[in-house]
Parts: structure tokens; C-alpha cells; sequence
């Protein structure tokens, strides 16, 4: 798949996802808080491509295999997802979960959704200064939102270890997301997908935040971050599909 397209598709999820009506959510028509407005999304989600195109041809320059170092593109992105706005960090949870994604799509030229079985290799292949990146990574998000848990650090060889071993309570959920190959998100997709109808990914985005927000502790903005991966691997699979 072009570069292109996949930043298109990155731009297009974290944009539509917040748009249609969800419980505790910022949404079309109403704004969570002051810090999480609408337009602090779609500021944010056309910010972080800067990042992720960077990511691309990283990847692309060393041959398609796994770069010495990834996680500073977390960090930057989440950086530029703060420009030209107000807010808060917004969309942290997406940048985690999509910087070794779209690594994972790039380096196995895998755009299905078997392409989240693959993304634990890419973990393990990380470093100990992708460890150090993502720790400042973290650190830039608390700092713009304190409602983030401290930062744990451990001595650890790659992010996979990272996750397998950190303990916050609503962190843990989203790592275990990592360990236990996203089995939420899967779920999101297959309700993206099955029997899917031209116009139809805004309303079965919803279907599937309604299903999955219980199996997220009922934590919103974390379930609202496994629909935006949802719809940005529907998208990768279907391109070209008429989405609204």
C-alpha cells in the first residue's frame, strides 16, 4: 500500500472516530470537557501524520525490516498532535497503539487484520532506547494531563517486557491489549466489517464501542481508542469502501 493512503487512513480514523454519539465521549455534539474538544481531535489527528509518514519511510529506507529505533516517533507525535491547539493530550492512546501497528504493516507488508498477531515480534525487536523514548513519550502526555497514572520505569531490554510487566491498573488494560494480541480490537473490527454496507462505518463504530465498553472496565477514552484502531485497519483492508 502507498505511504500516502496510509497516512490518509490515519488521518481519517483519528477524525471519525470521536464524530458519532457515544456515553462519555467528546462527540459531534457535545464536548467531554474543555480539554477534550472536538476540534482538539481533528486538530490532533491531522497533526500526527507528520510523524507517522516519518515511520514509513524509515522503514522503507532500511529495506523494510525493523529500524534500531521507533519510539521516538511516539514521542514526536504525540509533540505534534499538541500544535495550533488548546487541550489536552487527546490522543495518546492512539499513537501507542499505532506506532507498532503501522511498523508492523510496513515491515510485513500486511494491511488484514492478521497483521495484530504479527506486532508482538516487533516488540520484542525493540530496544532499550525504544524503551527510553517511550518513557518520554509518557512523560510529554502526564505533563498536558494529569489525569495519566505515574510513569513506571523498569529495567527492561524491549517494549514487550515493558508491557508484560507494568502494573498501573488503566494501563495494564491497554498492555494486556498488546499481550493478549488485541483481542478487543479484533472484536471492533469484525463488527466494522461482517456484512458491511456502503455508509455504515460511523454507525458500527458505535455497535462496537457499545459492545467492547464493558470489557474496557468501562473506561471511555480507552475504548474509544481500540474503535479508532478498528477503523483505521478497516480502512487499511478496504480503501476504497464508501464509509459515509
Amino acid at each position: 500500500m502507498e505511504s500516502f493512503k496510509i497516512i490518509n487512513n490515519i488521518i481519517l480514523a483519528s477524525v471519525l472516530e470521536p464524530i458519532p454519539e457515544k456515553k462519555g465521549c467528546t462527540t459531534r455534539n457535545k464536548d467531554w470537557q474543555d480539554k477534550s474538544k472536538l476540534e482538539y481531535f481533528l486538530i490532533a489527528g491531522v497533526n500526527i501524520s507528520t510523524a507517522f509518514n516519518e515511520l514509513i519511510i524509515r522503514i522503507v529506507d532500511n529495506n523494510y525490516k525493523q529500524p534500531p529505533l521507533i519510539y521516538d516517533l511516539a514521542y514526536k507525535a504525540q509533540n505534534l498532535s499538541l500544535k495550533n491547539r488548546f487541550g489536552g493530550k487527546v490522543n495518546f492512546g492512539i499513537i501507542e497503539l499505532l506506532i507498532p501497528i503501522v511498523a508492523t504493516q510496513i515491515i510485513y507488508q500486511d494491511f488484514d487484520i492478521t497483521v495484530l498477531d504479527k506486532v508482538e515480534n516487533v516488540l520484542k525487536n525493540t530496544t532499550k532506547e525504544d524503551v527510553r523514548w517511550h518513557l518520554k513519550f509518557r512523560e510529554l502526555a502526564r505533563s498536558v494531563s494529569k489525569k495519566l497514572p505515574n510513569v513506571n520505569y523498569y529495567d527492561v531490554k524491549n517494549m514487550y517486557e515493558y508491557y508484560r510487566i507494568d502494573k498501573n491498573n488503566q494501563e495494564n488494560d491497554i498492555h494486556n491489549e498488546y499481550i493478549e494480541k488485541f483481542s478487543r480490537i479484533k472484536e471492533a473490527y469484525n463488527i466494522l466489517s461482517n456484512d458491511f454496507q456502503d455508509g455504515e462505518l460511523l454507525n458500527r463504530s458505535v455497535i462496537a464501542y457499545d459492545t467492547i465498553i464493558e470489557k474496557c472496565n468501562n473506561y471511555y477514552g480507552l475504548a474509544a481508542d481500540y474503535i479508532c484502531v478498528a477503523i483505521y485497519l478497516f480502512l487499511s483492508k478496504y480503501p476504497d469502501s464508501i464509509i459515509v
